[in-house]
């Protein structure tokens, strides 16, 4: 059975949501607080196709240059052209890194969470990557200096929040492949 446009669009908009909703949720931990935005990022990557990732993604960033949708409730391009911007606008080069993986055809379902998770790996470095440079630029602080703010205190938080977004992208996208011909 083919997906209609209107599903497709409706997954997208449900996956903007989760973002919208998780995302300004955060504690704070310094410069960089503790947020569920990349966990957001990372389940949408894992349960759509590349397409529709990314849409909700684009979607979810276009609302936050309106809305208070970014970690803390930030807003506007002063979020995403300020020291912790770079985070967020990498985001949409995270989707393509987990899709890539996702992409791979495997028959048992503990590969299928292997490879999800291995995906999440090169994204969260491409994603600490693009906000510590960003964050490194803006603050006049050192790379590795920036490192050890923004990225280090973050490490454990984010392997466990791949881990999860794994194991929950993969059911839902068997969910979503089962009941709706995706």
């Amino acid at each position: 059975m083919k997906r209609t446009k209107l599903q497709r669009l409706s997954v997208c908009a449900v996956f903007a949501a989760v973002l919208c909703v998780l995302s300004p949720l955060v504690i704070p931990m310094g410069p960089v607080p503790f947020a569920l935005q990349i966990f957001a990022v990372m389940l949408c990557a894992v349960s759509l196709p590349w397409t529709e990732a990314q849409v909700s993604v684009l979607v979810y960033l276009l609302l936050g240059l309106f809305l208070p949708l970014f970690s803390g409730g930030n807003t506007g391009l002063t979020a995403l052209f300020g020291p912790t911007g770079g985070y967020i606008w990498s985001y949409l080069l995270m989707v393509p890194v987990i899709r890539l993986f996702r992409a791979i055809p495997v028959k048992r379902r503990w590969a299928e969470y292997a490879l999800a998770f291995a995906g999440c790996l090169p994204a969260i470095a491409l994603c600490y990557a693009c906000g510590t440079a960003q964050f490194s630029l803006l603050t006049g602080r050192s790379f590795g200096e920036a490192l050890g703010v923004c990225v280090v205190p973050f490490v454990g938080f984010d392997l466990l929040k791949a881990a999860a977004a794994s194991f929950l992208g993969v059911t839902l996208a068997r969910v979503l492949q089962r009941n709706r011909g995706m």
